[in-house]
């Protein structure tokens, strides 16, 4: 009888992985915008732009470089230097500026320790209406210091929570992208959150 139900496990076991590895199959050849995350429009985009068809061509899509995100800076702490940082504050103030050529959007960033200034050159209608004064918000951007000021060009800004804080705090993938595709955020998020997990189960 134990060598019966040992022989049924094994069986059982078979099957459950062959099935496994099917349905890893059938999801490295779904069509991209069937990825939760993707979506129509930026399913097209990925196609159009990246050559990016199905889930597949994405997991193999590789990054061209990595970002330290594992470090928080504190403003007073900032180097001197371009550089890529990561700082964690609140909005205090929204202008919009007008300049020789079009407007740009300024936003005061401050934490406990100084102050910095967030500019948007594009898209500054759309941010404008998402920005919330006095929240938490984790921004990410390179650096730029004119003089003794500095301040960061299109940050990426994601409000505070416990799980963004723990997404931010790792090496992020840099991908390789067109001028249009570079508006894409979150292929990294997607590869590792939604495919990777499944295929490692």
């Amino acid at each position: 009888m134990q060598q019966s139900s040992n022989k049924g496990h094994f069986i059982n076991k078979y099957f459950e992985k062959n099935y496994l590895r099917y349905m890893a199959a059938s999801l490295l050849e779904k069509p991209i915008e069937y990825l939760k995350g993707v979506g129509p429009n930026r399913g097209t985009l990925l196609r159009n732009e990246l050559g990016i068809d199905t889930c597949k061509d994405l997991l193999y899509h590789f990054p061209n470089r990595y970002v330290d995100r594992t470090r928080f800076y504190n403003i007073a702490e900032l180097p001197k230097v371009q550089a890529d940082v990561q700082l964690i504050g609140k909005i205090t103030d929204i202008r919009l500026i007008n300049q020789a050529k079009g407007k740009r959007l300024v936003a005061n960033f401050q934490d406990t320790t100084g102050e910095i200034e967030l500019i948007w050159f594009r898209g500054y209608q759309w941010i404008q209406k998402q920005l919330q004064l006095n929240i938490n918000y984790i921004a990410f951007g390179k650096l730029t210091w004119y003089g003794s000021r500095c301040s960061i060009a299109h940050p990426e800004l994601e409000e505070k929570t416990e799980d963004s804080t723990k997404k931010s705090s790792i090496f992020q993938p840099v991908y390789p992208s067109t001028e249009r595709s570079s508006a894409i955020t979150g292929i990294g998020a997607i590869v590792s959150g939604k495919i990777s997990p499944f295929l490692l189960s």
